[in-house]
């Protein structure tokens, strides 16, 4: 198994080589040879000479940052954004380099050679490593989950029904867990069965990864007080090249949004109000405008068969409007295609959504499943009561109780609610309010309009494979 690693390793970094060298010769290649309408001419033949001083530097560069960028370590990039957004991030950094370098030290050099070859880099370094996770993709990485409370078995749920994260629940180990603070009742949460076997307690951590058994730690459970205990057994841990990562608490998602900040001579944190919206919320609306108005012109079919079929099956209205909380805790109406029987909520009041909830219409469930009941809320989108992308909008009432019950909840509403959101395409629909809001969390303080795409083009797969969050 080591060798047949090795080999694969060795064969990325000779891939990843001889094509970055290939690709500062065609760059080269098409300046002599084909116009381009962004320079002055073709390049003289002669100046192909700059290749055969240049290749060394740019090959050993390109390794550097590929290797910076953990394109070498495990666990490598290996999905379908993450791989992407590396490779910009490598290749765009070392064209930045590379110009730099001859820059600073007074050497011609055409510089759309160097923007033809991060373009061509990219092109090929992207094609040579998806054909390289097709032909071996490695084997999921084995985790041991530290805590055996409710968030410890919402993140083994999670891990084992998305395969892509390529992870595997090897077992968990026991310990000691803060008192429940907002937790749902124990018959709400999956089975503790879901955590696998039991594989010892805190003191068998260091012989885990020893053994070579899993390769990461994850501590789930809420570590304050069992923190002191730990400390000792992870430094051990550390010698032995596991990872150890933590399922943040909704304070320690936040931990992302502070900074350190001396007062006099006392170290303080300091929560910062992530002063880049004010740039990103203008970016923010502009892309949910035009991306809600090209969705309803793509979806305009797709909202006439809904409401057909939603009108013939039960008696009552086509859409469905309910009072929402949104940015700032203000209420606004919220759009839906009608998915429970009218006056459903008559006898039950206001409660969450259940599994097999027996207030669906005959089409209610099949539109829930695939979120198809949402679309409406395109329009909820150009009106600025919510975006595209963000944490799901709820009641008045269960905001209440949440904000009561839940630490952390109200950062919720520090941007406008999402159409969809990184809760809904990671988590199933009836998650708990804490799994939820770690997802939440994690959306407001790592925004960028990737991040919106990726999430946008992940709904997509799931409406279009009916698979239900």
């Amino acid at each position: 198994m080591d060798a047949d690693r090795r080999g694969w390793k060795l064969l990325r970094w000779a891939g990843d080589l001889v094509w970055g060298v290939l690709a500062f010769l065609a760059a080269f290649l098409v300046r002599i040879a084909v116009p381009l309408p962004f320079t002055l001419g073709l390049l003289p033949p002669d100046r192909l000479g700059y290749f055969g001083s240049a290749w060394w530097i740019v090959a050993a560069s390109q390794l550097l940052l590929l290797y910076f960028f953990g394109f070498y370590d495990p666990p490598e990039p290996d999905s379908r954004t993450e791989l992407p957004r590396r490779l910009i991030a490598a290749v765009g950094i070392q064209s930045l380099l590379l110009m730099g370098f001859y820059f600073l030290t007074n050497r011609e050099f055409p510089r759309s050679v160097l923007v033809l070859y991060a373009l061509f880099d990219f092109a090929g370094l992207l094609a040579w490593r998806s054909l390289l996770l097709r032909l071996h993709r490695p084997p999921p990485r084995r985790v041991v989950i530290v805590g055996t409370g409710p968030g410890a078995r919402e993140l083994a749920a999670t891990i084992r029904a998305n395969p892509w994260y390529q992870l595997e629940v090897a077992g968990h180990v026991a310990a000691p867990d803060d008192p429940d603070n907002g937790e749902p009742d124990p018959d709400e949460l999956p089975p503790e069965s879901v955590l696998g076997p039991a594989l010892g307690g805190l003191d068998d951590l260091p012989e885990l990864l020893r053994s070579g058994r899993v390769d990461d730690l994850i501590l789930a459970g809420n570590a304050y007080h069992w923190q002191t205990r730990l400390i000792d057994r992870l430094a051990l841990v550390g010698t032995h090249g596991g990872g150890v990562l933590l399922l943040p608490s909704p304070f320690e998602s936040l931990i992302g949004r502070m900074r350190y900040r001396w007062v006099r001579d006392l170290p303080m944190v300091e929560v910062i109000r992530q002063r880049e919206w004010r740039v990103n919320r203008p970016l923010k609306r502009a892309v949910d405008l035009v991306g809600a108005a090209a969705l309803l012109i793509l979806a305009s079919p797709a909202m006439a068969l809904c409401a057909v079929l939603v009108r013939l099956t039960s008696p009552g209205p086509v859409i469905y409007r309910q009072t929402r909380v949104g940015a700032a805790l203000k209420t606004f109406e919220v759009w839906k295609f009608r998915t429970m029987h009218r006056d459903a909520e008559r006898d039950t009041g206001e409660v969450l959504a259940q599994p097999d909830d027996p207030r669906l219409t005959p089409v209610g469930g099949f539109l829930r499943r695939t979120r198809l009941d949402e679309l409406p809320q395109l329009l909820n989108v150009l009106r600025g009561s919510m975006s595209l992308v963000g944490p799901r909008p709820e009641r008045p009432v269960f905001v209440e109780r949440f904000l009561r019950e839940v630490p952390g909840y109200a950062e919720r509403f520090s941007i406008a609610p999402g159409l969809t959101g990184l809760a809904q395409i990671n988590g199933h629909y009836h998650s708990t309010v804490q799994n939820k809001l770690r997802y939440d969390l994690a959306y407001i303080a790592n925004w960028s309009l990737w991040l919106d795409l990726s999430t946008l083009l992940r709904t997509v797969k799931i409406v279009l494979t009916s698979r239900g969050t």
